[in-house]
């Protein structure tokens, strides 16, 4: 039924054009509101992370969330639970430091499979396995566990595939996360790993600033994506990673954020806003922004999707990779 009341909704609207908002870029409107969403708990490339740098890592980024009192969400792969394939309860502390810290935490997937190349019972069967620490730990907590987090933003490369997923996920009690401000974040975590490998504490520096710029500038873009798209700005939801880049300037980020004139709201009130009821029919192999996805289902023209800001190249080299 879902699917039949998608294509009709497609075939209705046609190839209808965004609309064209009279806001410009960097004025900031009055009641910018953002949702913090942090993936791959409890770190980005744990399985060979130290205890300690774990800890460098966990510790910075909730002391900045709790004293900008910043709601926040964390994703978990479960995987990253059994170094050497053995649970261990020094990594499940860290899990618990964000329960006890007044955060939610989601299920990530177990081993973060990618949806277009996993047969999809297959794929259940890991977000089932990746929620079996993380739910009880909620619950001890008192706290909810109900969101659910697509893996590289997969969610399927055709429309029964998709739905059948979403399907599984409601009757297993959970909400999809979506993510409006996609960006390469990514790729400055990787470089900035590579100055802490070598030591490089002026490159570190250089990377900092730029990042923040950077995401600044990628705001700015989802803004005018937002307006185009809905005559206004929606509250928008961030994707970040907990690693150590996010650990040293996630403050200079969210102050920067504040500075635009954003609040902080959390994840359940964001969803709230009739923007994200919008038909997503998108069954592509890229794992891409909310917006674009309604923007596709609704047929924009092309030209809606021009001007998103890039990785600078320089940074892209020092990680090894080109966009």
């Amino acid at each position: 039924m879902r699917l039949f009341v998608t294509v009709l909704w497609i075939l209705a609207v046609g190839v209808s054009e965004p609309s064209q908002a009279s806001a410009q870029t960097g004025v900031a409107s009055p009641n910018r509101r953002i949702v913090l969403t942090i993936d791959d708990l409890p770190a980005q490339l744990a399985p060979g992370l130290s205890r300690e740098r774990l800890q460098a890592i966990t510790g910075p980024l909730l002391s900045t969330l709790q004293n900008q009192q910043v709601p926040a969400v964390g994703f978990v792969n479960e995987e990253k639970l059994y170094p050497g394939g053995k649970l261990d309860s020094s990594r499940i502390a860290f899990l618990e430091q964000w329960l006890a810290a007044g955060f939610e935490l989601g299920n990530h997937t177990f081993s973060h499979p990618d949806l277009h190349h996993t047969p999809l019972e297959e794929f259940q069967e890991d977000v089932l396995r990746g929620e079996k620490v993380s739910r009880p730990l909620a619950a001890v907590r008192h706290r909810p566990y109900r969101y659910f987090r697509h893996p590289f933003l997969h969610t399927g490369l055709d429309l029964e595939n998709k739905i059948a997923l979403e399907d599984f996920l409601e009757q297993h009690g959970y909400e999809v996360a979506p993510v409006t401000i996609d960006n390469s974040e990514w790729i400055f975590a990787r470089a900035f790993d590579h100055a802490l490998d070598q030591d490089d504490s002026n490159l570190q520096k250089r990377l900092g600033p730029e990042y923040v710029d950077y995401m600044l500038s990628m705001t700015a873009y989802y803004e005018d994506q937002s307006r185009s798209l809905f005559d206004r700005e929606i509250p928008q939801i961030l994707l970040l990673h907990a690693n150590d880049l996010n650990a040293r300037y996630l403050g200079s980020l969210l102050a920067a954020l504040a500075q635009r004139g954003y609040s902080f709201i959390d994840l359940e009130t964001a969803l709230e806003d009739p923007a994200y009821s919008s038909p997503d029919a998108y069954v592509g192999p890229g794992g891409i922004t909310w917006l674009h996805r309604w923007a596709l289902t609704r047929g924009v023209d092309r030209s809606f999707f021009a001007g998103e800001p890039t990785t600078p190249l320089w940074v892209q080299q020092l990680a090894g990779i080109e966009e």
